[in-house]
């Protein structure tokens, strides 16, 4: 019988239901980095994790004799994943395939086999890249980590952690924590700027137009600046009209979501963490709701178009809008697809097919957020009437736009959501031509708070991170939980999670920036390593040339191997206990040296414990 290897063992029912093939799932990664041999050409050495080596041994005798897909996740860690399979079973299976499952149903099930390739055939470069970041952020860590500990003289119990990736995201936390105390060092009056302005009445609205100058908004530092500019117009009560500009505009509906932007919304509206709802979409990728979720594409298959449009278009006739969207520019995007669900239905369906999937409800709520996006991505754009109208009084010149909503488009799906994310600068008419005189109200100078830095809020940081080029799809929310975790920084706990540095962790940072090792705070080397494992899976680059460059950073210090020199740290009952009942209610097996070590015992309880019913956990 046919084998098909997984990751998850979410899925291993529902592939099997389908297939009728037997399926396993390797749990994620097996195998562990024990140290990276730099004597030859920094090859890395490999043992098998012990919470997994029963498993992977069983799946590799099923192996034997049999046709093999290896369908790990379809991105570059679930490349390496298969790759290290395909590495155990190339001798003894009978074919192997690499196959990808974009989304978890009998057509992308379907799909996914039949456009299976021998895995000899594959790209290996994904997993030269792939070896890329893991010795990489191991050779970074295993120096820096232990030279930062004795520098700032840390004597809890473990040492303190640097990282490639890590260490300049703790940066743009504490450098914006920097800004916010810098802007509060300053003066009340330098918070403030000022401008003119006019107020007149038009149908009905009160209206502001703004001081211009070449056609921009002129501001000054100081009231006194404007006094005299002022005092030539206050008593002037009419404006004469020179320039009325009419275009139409659109806005656009929004994007079918990349797993950044999924992240940013759904914890923005649900009020809990990006890890969370990156769990919870996992999951419903599991149970084939929604399709792959670590992408940075915002593209739709051919497929789903065509059957969105035949569904959606007789449903909404005056709303939907076939729309092709490109992938982007990631390297592995073109392979992917965006966050969607797997099949079009009605709004009103969402209970039942909820209800049939036994979801909880912050499931169901982050199905519906991801629903409404796919939806509204093939929905017509809104359409405005935008005037933009010029006055002069004397030869001061003003400004002021508005629009008008012509066509509600997408707007019209979900008005209560909408509305609030377009700004409001609507008006009924404009009875005006160019050359007509209107009533002014009022001349005055307008007082402006200055904006003043605010801390990152956990829903915007991975949009942080994917604008300054660090991370990846399959990464971003895995690091604000890691500096949580090394005590770096603190995230509110009410529905804002502000993200807040601790003294520790501006410690690190301030440590860095007078250091030799400095360039581990920078971005556009953070940026650029990323780009080169991406020049690795195209073949541009080689897998030695990126180790010998990421060791040169470090002035090829010796490597210190942690894994070998760690001390052990006995576990407390309560760990252990406490352990033992995840395991036995999850089913799962426990970490090999959960009793020795209460870091792993730590690291199990903290991967584990979201996943253990309510009751469990309280």
């Amino acid at each position: 019988m046919p084998l098909i290897i997984i990751e998850s063992p979410n899925k291993v029912a529902k592939i099997k239901a389908i297939t009728g093939y037997e399926v396993i799932a390797t749990i994620g990664h097996f195998m562990n980095l024990k140290t990276i041999d730099i004597e030859k050409d920094y090859t890395p050495v490999f043992e098998y994790d012990d919470s997994k080596k029963k498993r992977i041994t069983q799946a590799i005798e099923k192996a034997k004799g049999q046709d093999v897909y290896i369908a790990s996740d379809p991105d570059r860690e679930g490349y390496a994943i298969g790759y290290m399979f395909y590495q155990k079973i190339k001798n003894v299976a009978k074919n192997i395939y690499r196959a990808e499952f974009h989304e978890i149903t009998p057509s992308g099930i379907k799909q996914g086999l039949a456009n299976a390739k021998l895995f000899a055939d594959t790209n290996f470069n994904y997993y030269q890249s792939y070896l890329g970041r893991r010795v990489a952020d191991q050779l970074i860590g295993f120096i820096l980590s232990p030279y930062l500990t004795k520098a700032l003289e840390y004597n809890n119990k473990t040492t303190l952690s640097a990282g490639r990736v890590q260490t300049p995201t703790l940066s743009l936390i504490t450098n914006r924590e920097q800004e916010i105390k810098d802007f509060e060092t300053l003066s009340e009056e330098d918070k403030k700027e000022y401008a003119l302005q006019t107020i007149s009445n038009i149908a009905g609205k009160r209206i502001a137009f703004k001081h211009i100058v070449d056609n921009k908004e002129i501001k000054y530092p100081t009231k006194q600046e404007l006094e005299s500019s002022l005092a030539e117009i206050k008593d002037i009560n009419k404006a004469l009209i020179y320039k009325i500009e009419k275009q139409e505009t659109k806005t656009n509906p929004p994007k079918p979501f990349t797993t950044s932007k999924l992240l940013k919304k759904a914890s923005k509206i649900m009020g809990i963490s990006t890890k969370d709802i990156q769990n919870l979409a996992q999951e419903l990728f599991a149970k084939g709701l929604i399709t792959y979720i670590r992408t940075d594409a915002e593209s739709l298959s051919k497929e789903f178009l065509q059957e969105a449009q035949a569904f959606w278009q007789g449903i909404y006739p005056n709303i939907y809008q076939y729309t092709e969207y490109k992938a982007g520019k990631n390297s592995q995007a073109e392979a992917h697809e965006a966050i969607r669900v797997t099949h079009p239905h009605k709004y009103e369906d969402i209970d039942s097919i909820c209800d049939k999937e036994n979801l909880t409800p912050k499931h169901k709520s982050l199905y519906e957020i991801i629903f409404k996006n796919t939806l509204s991505s093939q929905a017509k754009p809104a359409v405005y009437e935008r005037l933009n109208v010029s006055i002069k009084i004397k030869m001061t010149d003003f400004k002021m736009s508005f629009r008008k909503l012509v066509e509600k488009g997408f707007l019209d799906l979900f008005n209560d959501e909408n509305e609030d994310e377009h700004d409001q600068d609507e008006i009924a008419s404009f009875p005006y031509k160019e050359g007509d005189f209107i009533d002014i109200n009022e001349i005055s100078i307008k007082e402006i708070n200055k904006s003043a830095p605010k801390r990152y809020l956990e829903a915007d940081f991975i949009e942080v991170m994917e604008r300054a080029g660090i991370g990846r799809p399959s990464t971003y929310a895995t690091f604000l939980p890691l500096l949580l975790n090394k005590g770096y920084i603190t995230i509110s706990n009410d529905k804002k999670r502000e993200i807040v540095p601790t003294p520790l962790g501006v410690s690190v940072i301030n440590f860095f920036k007078k250091d030799k090792n400095a360039w581990i705070l920078d971005l556009n080397y953070t940026k650029q390593m990323e780009d080169y494992l991406d020049e690795i899976s195209n073949g541009a680059k080689t897998y030695l040339e990126y180790i010998k460059q990421t060791h040169q950073s470090v002035g090829f210090a010796p490597l210190k191997n942690e894994s070998s020199e760690k001390k052990e740290y006995p576990s407390s009952a309560g760990q252990i206990a406490f352990c033992k009942s995840i395991a036995e209610q999850l089913n799962i097996e426990l970490p090999n040296g959960y009793e020795k070590d209460y870091r792993i015992a730590s690291k199990f309880i903290n991967d584990n414990k979201a996943k253990l019913p309510k009751k469990a956990k309280d």
